[in-house]
């Protein structure tokens, strides 16, 4: 799928919403919070760190269609309210994780109905010295959900091996 435009973008997140929905389809509440190897994060984790990326992600696009050149990286302070996130989260059900997980989907993607096609080319920065653009952002946060995707599948079959 070619990924430029808003529609596009919102269709590559419906798509690894239902990706994410699948697959947890055949993991037990009691596996989702096990850890399926060291250093690694839980299902349930995972998952919240998924509805987080997406709301962090999709205000710093339209932070960058509403400021000139901000600077977009996360903060010391963005980086602990991810952990705290994360670590919060851990314990919920994974049915509550799922209901956090598609109000948020649904959240990000009518408030990408607000981008214009000429806001996708907006700059905002990562780092110092690292230009990016809206869409950039967009396409980023749709690989880094399948990434996690990804991620939770391995989990499933470390656990399901373990």
């Amino acid at each position: 799928m070619q990924i430029a435009n808003i529609e596009s973008i919102q269709e590559g997140l419906k798509e690894s919403h239902k990706q994410v929905i699948h697959s947890i389809k055949k993991i037990s509440e009691e596996q989702a919070h096990l850890i399926p190897a060291p250093g690694e994060w839980t299902v349930a984790q995972l998952l919240a760190h998924i509805a987080e990326i997406q709301q962090f992600w999709t205000s710093k696009a339209i932070l960058m269609i509403n400021e000139d050149c901000p600077k977009i990286t996360r903060n010391a302070v963005e980086n602990d309210i991810r952990e705290q996130t994360v670590i919060n989260k851990a314990d919920e059900t994974v049915t509550e994780l799922l209901a956090q997980c598609q109000r948020i989907h649904e959240e990000t993607v009518a408030s990408l109905q607000t981008i214009r096609s000429s806001d996708l080319q907006r700059t905002g920065f990562r780092g110092e010295d690292h230009p990016v653009k809206v869409i950039e952002v967009l396409q980023s946060l749709i690989i880094h959900i399948n990434e996690h995707i990804q991620q939770i599948g391995t989990s499933i079959r470390l656990i399901h091996c373990g």
